[in-house]
Order: C-alpha cells, then sequence, then structure tokens
C-alpha cells in the first residue's frame, strides 16, 4: 500500500465516522490525529497527535473503539490496532508504506470543507460570492481566482468548498487541489527520475486547479517557470485556476513579474478575520452541529465569551471551542462562562490590556467629560481635580511608575502632590460607595 491509498483510506474512515459519530466528538478527538505509517506485520495503524499529548487522545479514541475498528475493518478490508504517538515511529524499513512519486504528498478534497458550513459575515461575502461563481463555472470572468488573507481564516476551506461543490454538480470535471510544497517536491521527483512530461500531463489535462500557499515558492526559478508555463496552458484552455495566498498579488516578493501580474489578471478577493458577530455565528453553527441546547443561557454566554475574546483567525476560534469541549466531556461538566476561563486561561491572559499612564488619562477623561489636557493643567476647580486624583490613583496602583514620574504625566506636579493626591482617593474609598463604582467603571474602560 502506498502513501497515497493509506490517506486516502483513512480520509474514508474519518468519513464512516461522521455517519457514526456527533460531529464535535469527531472534530475534537480524531481530527487532530494525522495518518503516519502502518504496519503490516503488526497490523497497527500509526497516527501522529499534532496537539500533543498522545495519552489524552489515546483515551478518547479507545472510547469509541468499536465504531473505529468497523469503520477501519470495512475501508482497509481487515482490522487494524490504531496507535497513537507524539512523533514519527519508529519501523524497521520493510514495514513501512511504499511512497509514490506523484502521488505521495498529493492532498485530497476534505468533504467537511463545503459552502453549506462555511460561515461568512459582511466582511467575507465578497470572497464567498466569488467561490460560488467559480464553482458554477464563470470561468471567463474570474479566471483566476485569488484568495489572500491571513493564516486559518478559511481560504483554505473555501478552495476546498469550491472542488467539493464541482465534483458533486459536475462529476465528469477533472480538480486537482495541490499545496505548493506537494508541487514542488513532485517537480524535484520529475526532475530526479526525468519524468517531466508525465508531472506534465498530471497538471495541464485537468479543469481546475486549486493551487494552495503560492507565496512559498517564491524565488524558486524552476518550480515558478513550471507553475507560469501550466498557468499559461489552462488559461488559454479556458481551464480554471485558483490560487491561495497570504498576501495580495501586489505584495508578493521575488516573484519575475509575468507570474506575478498574472495572479490578478482575474479576481483577487481578501479573505479577512471574522468580526464578532461571525465569530459568534461561527460559534452557534458548531454548537448546533454537536447537538447542544440553545436555549442553555449558560452555553451561550459562554460562546460569547469565547467570540469576545479570541479575536484571531477562524482556526484559532474553533480550537478554542474545540478544547472547552473537550475538557467539559472529559470531566463531565456542562459548558459555562466559569469553564471558559478555567480552560482558556492562556487565551485571556493574552487579552489582558497593557494599562499606561496614558490610556489611564484617557479613560479617566473620556469619563468625566474633560480634555486630557485639562488634566495636566494647573487648574485646581474641583470638575478638573477630582478627576486628576482619580487619574493619579489609577496610574498609582496600576502601574510602576514612581511618584515624581507621574508627576511629569500632570504638568511637571512635585512628589508630595502626587502623594496628597493618590492618599486622599485611597482614603475615601473606605467610606465612598459612589466612588468605588466610579473607579471600578473607568477600570473597566481602560481594560475593554
Amino acid at each position: 500500500m502506498n502513501k497515497t491509498e493509506f490517506n486516502k483510506n483513512w480520509l474514508k474512515v474519518m468519513n464512516l465516522l461522521y455517519e457514526k459519530i456527533d460531529k464535535i466528538k469527531v472534530d475534537t478527538f480524531f481530527n487532530p490525529l494525522s495518518p503516519s505509517k502502518i504496519s503490516e506485520k503488526e497490523k497497527k495503524i500509526y497516527l501522529i497527535s499534532s496537539m500533543g499529548n498522545a495519552s489524552f487522545y489515546q483515551s478518547r479514541v479507545n472510547t469509541y473503539k468499536r465504531d473505529l475498528d468497523d469503520a477501519i475493518t470495512e475501508v482497509f478490508g481487515k482490522p487494524y490496532e490504531v496507535v497513537l504517538c507524539e512523533k514519527e515511529p519508529n519501523i524497521p524499513e520493510e514495514e513501512t508504506i511504499e511512497e509514490d512519486p506523484y502521488a505521495a504528498d498529493e492532498l485530497y478534497l476534505n468533504p467537511q470543507y463545503t459552502f453549506e458550513n462555511f460561515v461568512a459575515g459582511n466582511e467575507n461575502q465578497f470572497p464567498l460570492a466569488a467561490c460560488l461563481a467559480v464553482a458554477d463555472g464563470y470561468s471567463k470572468v474570474y479566471n483566476p481566482l485569488f484568495l489572500y488573507g491571513g493564516s486559518g481564516l478559511g481560504k483554505t476551506h473555501l478552495m476546498h468548498a469550491i472542488g467539493n461543490y464541482v465534483s458533486k454538480n459536475s462529476p465528469k470535471k477533472k480538480i486537482l487541489y495541490v499545496s505548493s510544497e506537494s508541487f514542488t517536491n513532485e517537480l524535484i521527483m520529475a526532475i530526479q527520475t526525468k519524468s517531466q512530461n508525465q508531472f506534465k500531463n498530471k497538471y495541464r489535462s485537468i479543469d481546475y486547479l486549486l493551487f494552495d500557499d503560492v507565496q512559498f515558492i517564491a524565488g524558486r526559478k524552476s518550480v515558478e517557470e513550471e507553475l507560469f508555463n501550466t498557468f499559461d496552458i489552462l488559461h488559454n484552455k479556458g481551464k480554471q485556476i485558483v490560487f491561495t495566498s497570504d498576501k495580495a498579488p501586489a505584495e508578493l516578493g521575488d516573484f519575475p513579474e509575468r507570474l506575478s501580474t498574472r495572479f490578478s489578471w482575474g479576481m483577487v478577493a481578501e479573505v479577512k478575520e471574522p468580526e464578532y458577530e461571525s465569530r459568534m455565528a461561527i460559534l452557534r453553527n458548531k454548537a448546533i452541529m454537536a447537538d447542544f441546547d440553545m436555549n442553555n443561557k449558560k452555553l451561550v454566554q459562554a460562546l460569547d465569551m469565547i467570540a469576545q475574546n479570541c479575536e484571531g483567525n477562524v482556526r484559532e476560534l474553533e480550537g478554542a471551542f474545540k478544547r472547552v469541549v473537550a475538557h467539559a466531556a472529559l470531566i463531565n461538566e456542562e459548558i459555562s462562562p466559569e469553564l471558559v476561563k478555567k480552560v482558556l486561561t492562556d487565551l485571556f491572559k493574552t487579552k489582558e490590556k497593557e494599562v499606561t499612564p496614558d490610556n489611564i488619562k484617557k479613560a479617566v477623561s473620556e469619563y468625566f467629560g474633560i480634555k486630557i489636557s485639562e488634566l495636566e493643567s494647573s487648574s485646581r476647580s474641583r470638575n478638573i481635580a477630582y478627576p486628576r486624583q482619580i487619574a493619579i490613583y489609577l496610574i498609582r496602583e496600576n502601574t510602576n511608575n514612581s511618584l515624581p514620574q507621574i508627576g511629569k504625566y500632570f504638568g511637571g506636579r512635585d512628589h508630595t502632590t502626587i502623594l496628597h493626591s493618590y492618599e486622599k482617593i485611597k482614603s475615601e474609598l473606605t467610606t465612598s460607595k459612589d466612588l468605588k463604582n466610579t473607579i471600578d467603571n473607568i477600570t473597566a474602560m481602560i481594560n475593554s
């Protein structure tokens, strides 16, 4: 069995698991596992845990052993024991799977990546519409389609969605999804084995070329040349080409101009970071697909907390959700804001905003409706002096600035004046509930 067959068979196993087990459980406990090696002698399949902690995932996999064994037997034709590792297992050479020089590293369409389960807010309606147009066959208008944006925002999801849509609705169309790394490795293998014609025929006889992470071939002259020639042949035939990249075509460096300009011939669309509404919709969709009760207020509050604090890419957002779900299942506890804080402590630490004298003065001035320059002025009127004293107190409490340093932030006041202001507010806090509320409200503004 070569590596291509092994990878394809494992993908079939995953598809069967989606039919037998809740989707969220498959996503949480099986998706982080990637096929590594298969031993016919030992009757074992070795998987690598991308998240580490192989013993944890092994225990969860064992929970669904019957379903997993049935799926493996159905796909591979005989039973295999699944073994999880955190690094490549050491198997004798005769036990390793054979390499197929033209397909060993080829990536296949993930059936879970479809247009139906891509949640797009207002910020990503355009790239979604462009991908749908390409999938429907409007190649003359959107050829090539160039999707760009940061890591984990959904570019690959959309590219797979195009492939899955075409495969379902136009089964006679030839589709090839390939990463820049796979394309490079295959070209090197073709050169080494003097089989460039076989390589060229593979890439120039398709209807859809889905090329992921094109930025990584920059500076590789022979790879650039081969992609340029492949592009021209496919484009002249009216075949559809889709690229993804982390940068817009104009921002890509080290590409020859004749190739970089071709990236912009058709449609260029940016995939942006999801806004709060989109993040919440993504999490709600995940929860619904996992059969969670959306009438559970604690669950909704927990999702809101994740959406509010995870402002990065979709992959990080989904990862945070999976961690919470996995932890809840492991300790048999319901999902709640308290559990989110407990599990995602690293996320909340990164979200803590740095408190500086400048943002304290800004928050105080906004709260009292005065100018920052008035806080720094020599005015002694109560409507200015009192907010100034509160600002001094907050800077003293929340930063490492000395009294003389704080004085410089308020028009060069001496340290005795600063100390007096600080002690005054500190003393009043012991008796004034209104002042405490004011301090709490301003602190919330600073941290928001």
